[in-house]
């Protein structure tokens, strides 16, 4: 045990028999993030490789800063997109990510697979709440065939919101194609066969400054937007949309929209990034992928996604706590105290909290064959501030830990 000595209140040690306080400041918890990314892409140098199989080994670094890059996860490969979309994060604002780095193989679809599957290394991740994957059309630029390239690339997109929905606290920032014919793109509709809840897709692609000579700069705008995220939480919350909002670091778009063609690709939830006179390159629509009136907006999907997290970190010290009425008030306090907060930040609609909220958890909830089973029920329903309805989440405390059911439908 380390010797600990005791002083009074002028600081000198102490001498003489008596009674004596001494103000120790509390330890803070770790804050509780959001807007924090974990990025897959390739690599030519991995660092401290961790083996997935298969002869394929991975590098994951935890990064505050882009100048960690090259330390921490090793050399991004002529190319790619991984070092462009970590780079941009941190242009934008963003304080803290996850880098996955694979050591460059082929098929690059494979390896690729191979982290987003159950149980792969993405799943053992922790403390992050967004995904995104600049590398992804790396296996499609590889094929002659357009239209195979395409289909690989979603298929490998679809991968990443699955994951997201698996997981049940993440969220994915999906890169549209890349091409200059974007009115071909806007035609071809395939960008509707990625439906979740879970995820959104921006497009065009940016123009940024080029890491080497002769390198074209035109990236995927994962990166930036993830930042752009990140931003927005740190100065409001998850409850504000991630829109409006300046786009660091772009130099210029790929593609120039007109209204017209914005409002196209708004009906199959394409978020358009757009450059606008005297105003400058901006991210011009917050919606996700799904067709649920409930889950259309990024900001709304995100606030239950952290409402999930929160639950998952703040409420396991109840697992194995007597199932009765006074857990059940100290579990309502608790969850009503968060709320509360997202009302008084403006999350919420309402001008009193029981117009933004309630945490329903008592007999009724628990009745005695819920109690019998070993669960804790408790209801929650929040009214953000789109849409106007409330939207009711449902906690289960068992042994096995802490299960949040989001509904699935409008």
């Amino acid at each position: 045990m380390a010797a600990v000595t005791q002083r009074n209140a002028y600081g000198a040690p102490l001498r003489a028999p008596g009674v004596f306080i001494e103000e120790i400041a509390p330890e803070q918890a770790p804050a509780f993030r959001t807007g924090v990314p974990v990025f897959v892409g390739f690599a030519a140098e991995v660092r401290s490789g961790i083996d997935l199989g298969s002869g394929q080994t991975a590098a994951v670094g935890r990064l505050t800063r882009w100048e960690d890059f090259a330390e921490r996860v090793g050399r991004a490969i002529p190319g790619g997109f991984l070092g462009y979309a970590v780079r941009g994060f941190f242009e934008n604002g963003g304080e803290s990510c996850v880098v996955i780095a694979l050591r460059e193989s082929q098929p690059h679809s494979a390896a690729l697979t191979r982290v987003f599957s159950p149980g792969g290394l993405l799943d053992s991740i922790e403390d992050v709440d967004l995904v995104c994957a600049p590398d992804i059309s790396l296996p499609g630029m590889s094929m002659g065939d357009v239209q195979q390239s395409q289909e690989l690339i979603f298929t490998l997109q679809k991968q990443v919101l699955e994951h997201c929905q698996r997981m049940g606290d993440r969220f994915a920032i999906l890169d549209a194609l890349a091409t200059a014919d974007h009115e071909h793109s806007i035609q071809v509709g395939q960008w509707q066969a990625l439906v979740s809840t879970d995820g959104a897709l921006y497009y065009p692609w940016i123009r940024v400054g080029p890491f080497a000579r002769g390198d074209s700069g035109v990236v995927p705008p994962c990166g930036h937007i993830a930042g752009v995220y990140a931003r927005t939480d740190a100065q409001f919350g998850v409850h504000k949309a991630p829109a409006n909002e300046i786009v660091e670091g772009a130099l210029d778009l790929e593609a120039q929209l007109t209204d017209e063609e914005q409002s196209r690709l708004n009906d199959i939830g394409v978020n358009c990034i757009r450059s606008f006179p005297r105003r400058g390159i901006r991210v011009w629509g917050a919606r996700t992928l799904s067709g649920l009136e409930n889950w259309r907006y990024v900001h709304v999907r995100r606030l239950f996604l952290t409402l999930t997290r929160w639950i998952e970190q703040h409420m396991r010290d109840v697992v194995f706590e007597p199932n009765g009425p006074p857990l059940w008030s100290r579990v309502r306090d608790r969850l009503g105290a968060y709320c509360n907060e997202l009302f008084q930040r403006g999350a919420l609609k309402g001008l009193r909290p029981a117009e933004g909220f309630f945490v329903k958890c008592d007999a009724e909830t628990n009745p005695r064959e819920v109690r019998e089973a070993g669960q804790l029920i408790c209801d929650i329903g929040l009214a953000p501030m789109m849409p106007a309805e409330f939207i009711v989440v449902r906690l289960t405390q068992s042994a096995a830990g802490a299960t949040v059911m989001l509904p699935i439908g409008a």
